[in-house]
């Protein structure tokens, strides 16, 4: 679909939507099994997982920036893919506070989201972006990729990242310290000392322009 269209009927695509997908992500997430494994910003069913999202055909609403509709420690693992940069900090933050909320004692948050420590090392050496593979996953985007600069420029002003949060390590890192997690963990794309948390992850060709962060409750 022409992404005019797609952008003009978006707005009432969402407002047919969200309510319907509200109340069906109420039910199955009162009915999932105890502790659940909930998937924030998904955009297929996983098995064994809740999948939520806020996007306007997405089958489980669920706004991760409000209070969650679940009780204390039901959770037994949270997954999160390229999801927070669209998030401004200050709703991020409830999201951190609700995981760990949320999460049981031992229970693990995994995010994947772009590293811009990563893109702005590329930019300072000078790499050129022709032939990353980084690169191609923007050029298949519809996007121009050139010069250096690019590497900084898209991370932040395109996908509307501009209106969210872009992060490096350390601030996730904070930040999810700043929640009362105590243990947080840089991890390699697709992998985790937690076995369903592993191999989920779906930009793991974008090497390390994207980071896997794990916080523990």
């Amino acid at each position: 679909m022409n992404r005019r269209l797609k952008a003009a009927i978006r707005p009432a695509v969402l407002a047919a939507n969200t309510p319907v997908a509200r109340r069906r992500a109420l039910k199955e997430l009162a009915a999932a099994p105890r502790p659940l494994r909930l998937e924030l910003g998904g955009n297929a069913p996983r098995a064994g997982w809740v999948v939520t999202n806020v996007g306007p055909t997405t089958r489980l609403y669920m706004d991760a920036t409000e209070p969650w509709p679940l009780g204390d420690g039901e959770v037994e693992a949270i997954y999160s893919d390229n999801v927070i940069e669209h998030i401004p900090l200050h709703p991020a933050r409830t999201l951190f506070a609700e995981a760990y909320r949320c999460l049981q004692p031992g229970g693990v948050i995994r995010f994947v989201t772009p590293d811009l420590r990563a893109h702005v090392e590329r930019y300072l050496t000078g790499t050129a972006p022709k032939g990353d593979p980084e690169a191609k996953v923007y050029e298949d985007c519809g996007l121009v990729v050139e010069h250096p600069v690019d590497w900084v420029q898209i991370p932040i002003a395109s996908f509307e990242h501009h209106l969210g949060y872009v992060y490096d390590f350390e601030t996730l890192e904070a930040e999810l310290r700043r929640a009362g997690f105590t243990e947080v963990h840089r991890r390699e794309l697709n992998e985790s000392p937690v076995p369903h948390l592993a191999g989920l992850d779906l930009r793991a060709a974008e090497g390390g322009a994207q980071m896997a962060v794990e916080a523990v409750r």
